[in-house]
């Protein structure tokens, strides 16, 4: 079974070098990692070269790391898009997708193995989402609330955002594995195609989850399995205004990409409605930077602007 480790860095070096170091410290080193840098600044790269050039080489045992810099940033799915096709290129089984802002412990991949050998199609991996602490960093016996876990995402029509749950006790289609933790099989690459990248990002992963489950492949949720990830107050909710263009954009594609006929049909509505309310609050001078946001991302879909804005 081989196995690659995909993350995308863009000027987020010192995570990332978290990340790369607890892969490094697995007890199980069979596997590849393969870093795509998104076009981060030049200093932040730096930083990326001189902690691998601290790292043990694959002629000491340890896992073989590559490193793809891209002329651009072209978002989570594109970036990642990157990766995943050097990975089908490497011949790999199994391709994992973890996000430069996760950390794992040293049994992960040793335990991630076991899963796969008994798996196909897409397994979610769930993830600690309160960031690294010391009685998280004891070991895979530490206890965890559960409602630190999320497991996965839960479909939901005509909403500008997806949540996360934390329970894995959900059937599909009402679920979908997260973009941060997930591990591919490349029979689903082979049969659907990557991550689509007019989103570029936000949505991507519930898109690649439908169409892999349209297309026959089980979606399942890692047991006995985590990845720890640091979440910053801003990645909690919306955000600044570009966020939530690219939320608005992405959810109206997304509904009407994949939703059911009467989905497909409400989008309409649904969106005018949000131009609506949102005009109403440039009316009144209320959260207007937001409200031009939002409506430029209904715009963005109305135009087809898709991909990066």
């Amino acid at each position: 079974m081989k196995i690659s480790i995909i993350t995308l860095n863009y000027n987020g070096s010192e995570k990332t070098a978290e990340l790369i170091k607890s892969l490094n410290e697995q007890t199980d080193h069979d596997f590849n990692i393969i870093l795509v840098d998104n076009a981060s600044e030049e200093a932040d790269f730096d930083k990326i070269k001189s902690t691998l050039v601290r790292i043990p080489t694959p002629h000491d045992g340890y896992p073989q790391i590559q490193i793809i810099r891209n002329r651009e940033n072209f978002g989570f799915s594109g970036g990642n898009n990157i990766g995943i096709r050097q990975a089908l290129k490497n011949s790999s089984d199994w391709i994992v997708l973890l996000n430069n802002d996760t950390w794992v412990e040293k049994g992960f991949i040793e335990r991630l193995k076991a899963i796969l050998s008994v798996k196909t199609g897409i397994i979610g991996i769930p993830l600690i989402e309160d960031g690294p602490s010391a009685s998280l960093r004891a070991g895979p016996s530490t206890s965890v609330r559960a409602s630190r876990i999320a497991y996965c995402g839960k479909i939901q029509w005509l909403k500008p955002t997806l949540i996360h749950i934390p329970t894995s006790q959900v059937a599909y289609p009402q679920i979908y594995a997260i973009g941060g933790a997930v591990a591919i099989h490349k029979d689903v690459f082979d049969k659907i195609g990557l991550l689509d990248e007019k989103y570029f990002l936000y949505f991507e992963d519930a898109d690649f989850s439908i169409r892999a489950g349209k297309a026959g492949f089980n979606i399942s949720i890692a047991e006995n399995l985590t990845a720890n990830h640091h979440v910053s107050s801003s990645t909690k909710k919306l955000g600044s205004p570009l966020l939530l263009r690219y939320h608005y954009r992405n959810a109206i594609y997304f509904n009407f990409k994949n939703g059911p006929w009467y989905i497909k049909f409400l989008v309409w509505p649904w969106s005018w409605l949000v131009l609506i309310k949102q005009l109403a609050k440039i009316a009144i001078s209320k959260n207007k930077e937001e409200s031009k946001a939002i409506l430029s991302g209904v715009l963005d879909f109305y135009k087809r602007k898709y991909g990066k804005i």
